[in-house]
């Protein structure tokens, strides 16, 4: 009995081990960077709001048109007089009670509803556009994300390795420390030296768990393990770079301008439906009426059961607020163009600018990239010299800290390139 206890008990944690591995197996992410986009669209929660207000703006077209359909009403009354009679001249009509239903049907158009429909389609593009530019913001945010990791690792692998070939300086210095062939403060010098590695390495880790979490943000992700697939040299190549400083700036491309476009439109619809309070308004109506009296006679009915009607309202006079509003909105149309021909010479500039920002981090990248690796060749001689006893304890040190300070630049450059680089492809529309 004992050991089919055990074996049920094995079994229901082998399924239990089994399931908890297929649950994290479920939550791991493996994504190269277009897959890292791709499932930003998906499940980034400000394109989830912005794909919201598009069904939104959707939904308020179909209001406008619905404005200009017919509306119908039913009315349902039940009237009780309590035996009440009416007396004409000696002539007695009871008042029994009784019930009345009446529908009324009504139409009203006017050029305003009109103007209305052609402004909810401004808004449904407006909306689209907006998305759009949500989707190129997520876009920019996901590469930033995604090489971030990636450039906080290296930083790691970069200071892992200079503590690697300290650690082998420090074994050796404390071996030749035994035999009295070395004093007490060469190893104490890379002992700290040891140190000061190991706190540079946790602090990276930390940023590396930073950004990790920054990553999960912008995916819409907060508990799944991403695993990056690319490498960082496949990333920020230099042809790369190149390529996108030849991309030229399409201005109808750039969502910005989209927008200032589709603005100048919805202040020319304004400016319309403005103009359009002195056109008439035209309304019609059928009412059907039906009474069922609860008694022997019917009693008095006044309503007849079918009618139907139609006006037309003309505006005559408003001792000239409707010419104000016509004014006022033709100085928003000339205000709108206004803005986006300042935008666009802003944009100009900016392009011109972000290109002058990327050739200077990538100059910036180039020359720090081969510092790092001079400055490694530099701690590799030096630490033969050391071995051989030709360089001191000192000179090591000094060696070791110039060559940390390379490869912080070096981080710091290729940082530096991924933003001038990103700036420029949201700009370029080009991610």
């Amino acid at each position: 009995m004992n050991l089919r206890r055990i074996l049920i008990l094995g079994c229901f944690a082998a399924a239990l081990t089994t399931l908890s591995a297929q649950e994290k197996q479920q939550e791991q992410l493996s994504l190269s960077l277009e897959q890292a986009k791709e499932y930003a669209i998906s499940f980034n929660r400000n394109l989830k709001m912005s794909d919201l207000s598009v069904q939104k703006a959707y939904k308020a077209k179909w209001q406008s048109i619905a404005s200009m359909l017919p509306h119908a009403n039913a009315t349902l009354n039940y009237n009780n007089y309590l035996g009440y009679e009416m007396d004409f001249s000696g002539m007695v009509i009871p008042m029994n009670p009784s019930g009345d239903l009446t529908i009324q049907a009504t139409i009203a158009i006017t050029g305003m509803q009109v103007v209305g429909v052609q402004m909810s389609k401004m808004a449904i593009e407006m909306s689209e556009t907006n998305k759009n530019l949500t989707e190129l913001d997520v876009k920019g945010n996901v590469v930033t994300g995604y090489l971030s990791v990636l450039i906080a690792e290296e930083s790691k692998r970069l200071l892992q390795d200079t503590r690697n070939n300290v650690q082998k300086l420090f074994e050796t210095t404390s071996n030749l420390y035994k035999v009295g062939m070395l004093e007490q403060t060469d190893v104490d010098q890379l002992d700290v030296q040891l140190g000061t590695l190991d706190n540079n390495i946790r602090s990276v880790e930390r940023n590396i768990e930073l950004a990790y979490n920054a990553l999960r943000l912008i995916l819409g992700s907060d508990s799944a393990q991403i695993v990056l697939t690319e490498t960082l040299d496949n990333l920020i190549a230099r042809d790369n770079a190149y390529q996108i400083l030849a991309t030229p700036f399409d201005l109808k491309s750039n969502y910005n301008v989209q927008l200032l476009n589709q603005n100048i439109e919805l202040s020319k619809k304004q400016l319309n439906l403005k103009k359009w309070e002195y056109g008439p308004t035209l309304s019609a109506f059928y009412q059907y009426y039906g009474r069922t009296t609860f008694g022997e006679s019917e009693g008095l009915s006044m309503t007849p059961p079918h009618a139907i009607g139609a006006s037309l309202n003309i505006p005559i006079f408003s001792s000239g607020e409707r010419l104000s509003k016509v004014q006022q909105a033709k100085f928003d149309v000339k205000t709108a163009q206004v803005t986006k021909d300042e935008a666009v010479e802003g944009l100009l500039v900016q392009e011109k600018q972000l290109r002058f920002n990327l050739k200077s981090a990538l100059e910036t990248y180039e020359v720090q990239k081969k510092n790092v690796d001079v400055y490694e060749r530099i701690f590799k001689n030096m630490s033969q010299k050391y071995e051989l006893g030709v360089a001191s304890s000192t000179d090591l040190t000094t060696v070791s800290n110039n060559l940390i300070s390379a490869q912080s630049s070096y981080i710091s450059s290729l940082m530096d390139l991924l933003t001038a680089q990103v700036n420029l492809q949201k700009l370029l529309n080009n991610l």
